[in-house]
């Protein structure tokens, strides 16, 4: 049972420990970039394990190019980070130094307070300046670099990425993990590299399982990826890697897989390595990861808001539009109508005036021209006529998107509603 279905059965003891003796040491992007978010002893613990164990560590090329291309985000993420907390506390001084309004503060314990909060200040400016300066001058990507020399996959030809992306349309759709929660993910790009970005995690996962094959050796995957399609959940708690992936990996390069995220990691190779990773680094790698997970959340619903507001202000410029054109045809058809009475009326006109021009014994010379004129006026009521009645299609056909667009606009105002009645 345990050889058909490898992923539902925990390893054991003894087997753990042979995983951390011979297996590759595989990291994804997110370990790396995380690296800008610990603090200078969280982040210099880290890469000590690291360098330890760097004669078995391994970055696919696919992570590597996501770690390099977002390095620059985290940093700026950081910068505004220090921005936005001082800010938080100039805002807070000016309403304590507000004499005028509750809360009251002595003017002794507000000079103290404000000589606190000015050093607090200059400190956050100061540490700040630290991020500015990765931006050109990064110790942290040259001990990446360090780490990982030599011990980075090739890339893919592009010829065998649009075959991967073809086949992740097909995973993706069946929810074979992992990648699938990225479908949401724009692909629609004419830009190639922004195609790949959907399945970056299908080309990290067939880097690693073709770098397992080639080496022989099994693989521990670091990730902080929280998604479902690479972790088997239950209730909100992670029970372990995605049997799935599990069991591919085992069926292509038959060996063993296993993941942990950044804290586990730390811990196991505490166990296993003997080393000292004191518990407050590996609480503190825990509370980044969350804060992380809460700033994605709070981005994508920022996201969703901002492609409602899109869709409602959308719905507003083409009900505007809409009444517009309902009332141009509306005058259109006025200007018709009335035209059609106009013609009506010299239609009638003419007809009294044939009858009186047959009456007459002799040929009259203005005959040929009136029958020339008649037919003028003929084919211009036919014509008002056809355009009357195109007109009047038109505006009820407008009249019926109208109704239609004002119920989708009320029905969306609705959800919003309810939307922000379940947020508060």
């Amino acid at each position: 049972m345990k050889d058909l279905f490898p992923g539902h059965f925990k390893e054991v003891e003894r087997q753990l420990r042979e995983i951390w003796d011979t297996s590759l040491f595989v990291f994804d992007a997110n370990i790396l970039l995380n690296l800008y978010r610990y603090s200078d002893t969280t982040r210099q613990e880290f890469l000590r394990i690291l360098e330890k164990i760097k004669d078995r560590v391994w970055l696919p090329h696919r992570a590597a190019e996501e770690y390099l291309n977002s390095r620059l985000s985290v940093i700026d993420q950081q910068e505004k980070s220090y921005d936005d907390t001082i800010k938080a506390i100039e805002i807070f001084k000016r309403d304590l130094e507000n004499t005028r309004q509750h809360p009251f503060v002595s003017q002794d314990i507000m000079t103290k307070v404000s000589s606190v909060f000015d050093e607090l200040c200059a400190e956050l400016e100061k540490n700040k300046s630290v991020h500015t300066t990765r931006i050109y001058n990064d110790e942290i990507k040259d001990a990446v670099a360090s780490i990982f020399k030599d011990r980075v996959g090739f890339p893919y030809e592009r010829s065998r990425l649009e075959k991967l992306i073809s086949e992740g349309e097909e995973r993706y759709k069946q929810k074979i993990p992992p990648g699938f929660k990225d479908g949401s993910k724009s692909g629609d790009s004419e830009v190639f590299t922004e195609k790949c970005r959907k399945y970056g995690d299908l080309i990290v996962w067939t880097q690693v399982i073709e770098k397992a094959i080639e080496s022989g050796k099994g693989v521990v995957l670091v990730t902080d990826d929280k998604k479902e399609d690479w972790w088997e959940k239950f209730k909100g708690k992670t029970i372990g890697p995605h049997p799935e992936l599990v069991k591919e990996f085992k069926d292509r390069a038959n060996n063993t897989f296993y993941m942990y995220q950044a804290d586990r990691f730390l811990e196991l190779a505490r166990e296993n390595l003997g080393e000292q990773v004191s518990d407050e680094i590996v609480a503190e790698i825990r509370e980044v990861r969350h804060s992380e997970k809460l700033a994605q959340r709070r981005q994508k619903e920022m996201e969703y808001v901002k492609k409602r507001k899109n869709e409602i202000n959308r719905l507003f410029k083409e009900l505007d539009y809409s009444k517009h054109r309902l009332v141009a045809y509306d005058e259109e058809r006025h200007v018709l109508q009335q035209r059609m009475h106009e013609l009506e009326s010299m239609r009638k006109e003419m007809r009294r005036h044939e009858e009186y021009l047959m009456r007459e014994d002799h040929e009259n010379p203005e005959f040929e021209l009136f029958m020339k004129r008649n037919a003028t006026i003929s084919e211009e009521y036919a014509q008002v006529r056809k355009n009357l009645e195109h007109s009047s299609i038109k505006f009820n056909e407008m009249q019926m998107s109208m109704m239609a667009l004002e119920k989708e606009v009320a029905h969306r105002m609705k959800m919003i509603e309810q939307e922000s009645a379940e947020d508060s």
